[in-house]
């Protein structure tokens, strides 16, 4: 968890420290039950830290005060596969656009980086992601190759016939 204060909001023109688990004891670690209880859903997530490269979750919470009804504000989480970067909060949508625009280029490097390393590494994961789509792929070879071929040869005798003149 964040200490107090390690978390940062942009105020519109500098970041200021922002305690997003201000209050909240250190024991408590149950982050998804935290933000909800302040009124935080998510909103966007892109990415799988756990597994590969960095990830990105984005909150949104709306005004509790109904009679002011102002915009949402937002709250970004950058994670990897052992730790959290402090929490970001944005204001409105188009600094949590920016925020967003300006940290894919690191989220997708991240993630071809470790792909390339799964690739290269020679080690076999039970649930891996190279072992998945060899897993696929030999499926497909075995219980879609027919199918397709059938629509190929479907298709090509549809192509024959238009050029023969003769509508199916």
């Amino acid at each position: 968890m964040s200490a107090d204060g390690a978390d940062l909001h942009w105020s519109g023109n500098s970041w200021e420290p922002y305690g997003a688990f201000a209050g909240v004891p250190d024991d408590e670690h149950d982050f998804e039950k935290i933000l909800s209880s302040q009124g935080w859903e998510e909103f966007l997530s892109l990415g799988n830290g756990e597994t590969i490269g960095f990830a990105m979750r984005v909150f949104i919470r709306h005004s509790r005060d109904t009679a002011a009804r102002s915009h949402p504000e937002f709250l970004l989480e950058i994670g990897g596969h052992s730790s959290i970067a402090p929490y970001l909060k944005a204001d409105d949508l188009p600094t949590a656009m920016d925020l967003l625009a300006r940290w894919a280029p690191t989220l997708q490097a991240s993630s071809i980086a470790d792909l390339a390393q799964d690739l290269t590494s020679g080690a076999i994961e039970p649930n891996g992601l190279v072992e998945t789509v060899a897993a696929r792929a030999k499926w497909a070879a075995e219980n879609r190759t027919p199918s397709m071929a059938r629509d190929h040869d479907r298709l090509e005798q549809l192509a024959r016939d238009r050029r023969r003149g003769r509508q199916p």
